[in-house]
């Protein structure tokens, strides 16, 4: 069982990844031609690949301009945005840097990331930027598939696979790969000017533990005239 879990999980993950294409060979073009149905489901697992597994109106853009409108959800597992087609169908929004996504009034974006800070590789995914300017604060909403255990005895419980929220945030620096961090002021000190970040964070009683006050401190040290 765990084999077969395994396998489809990495299914998963490389359909999502095979889309993966930052050339601009065809605006027009937007979603896969595959299909899929709503209601089909890889694996019998606890909790679910979406934060919120209702479509909802929103609009997909090519460079920052409207190109269509729909029912749109995010899959935060496969890392995939998915437009409605009918009431059973849907398909995949294809991943290249120039299409984007609005839902909830929410901007789902492909940038380039770190994810391991012991290792220079590269990789692209959705984030949800919390604010603009030369220093960005991203959000990475994610879920991964923990791997199931069957009970080898009677006596032993058999644990189903689950869904568990793994989102993290991210500071982008101009056009840089994004860096992962945690909402405490070392990560903030280690990324950005120091004395700098002190000083906003003194100056405006801000606590970097919430998101609110992280996005302010970004907007203040990208304001060069605010000292």
């Amino acid at each position: 069982m765990n084999h077969k879990l395994n396998i489809l999980t990495l299914l998963a993950v490389s359909t999502g990844l095979a889309q993966v294409n930052f050339t601009n060979p065809d605006e027009g073009a937007i979603v896969s031609f595959q299909t899929t149905s709503v209601d089909s489901k890889i694996l019998k697992a606890e909790g679910s690949p979406y934060f919120d597994e209702n479509f909802k109106y929103g609009q997909i853009l090519i460079n920052g301009e409207i190109k269509t409108t729909g029912n749109l959800r995010y899959n935060a597992a496969n890392s995939e945005l998915e437009l409605q087609k009918g009431e059973k169908e849907y398909s995949a929004v294809l991943k290249r840097n120039y299409i984007s996504a609005k839902i909830d009034n929410k901007l789902y974006k492909l940038f380039p990331y770190i994810e391991d800070s012991n290792s220079e590789a590269t990789r692209i995914g959705y984030f949800i930027p919390l604010n603009q300017g030369e220093v960005k604060l991203l959000y990475k909403p994610e879920k991964k598939l923990r791997r199931g255990r069957t009970g080898a005895t009677n006596y032993d419980r058999t644990v189903p696979p689950r869904f568990i929220d793994i989102s993290s945030y991210y500071i982008q620096i101009g056009e840089e790969p994004a860096k992962k961090i945690y909402l405490r002021k070392k990560y903030f000190y280690d990324m950005l000017d120091k004395e700098r970040v002190k000083s906003l964070i003194k100056e405006n009683d801000l606590r970097l533990n919430k998101e609110e006050d992280a996005i302010k401190l970004l907007q203040f040290y990208d304001n060069k005239n605010f000292k």
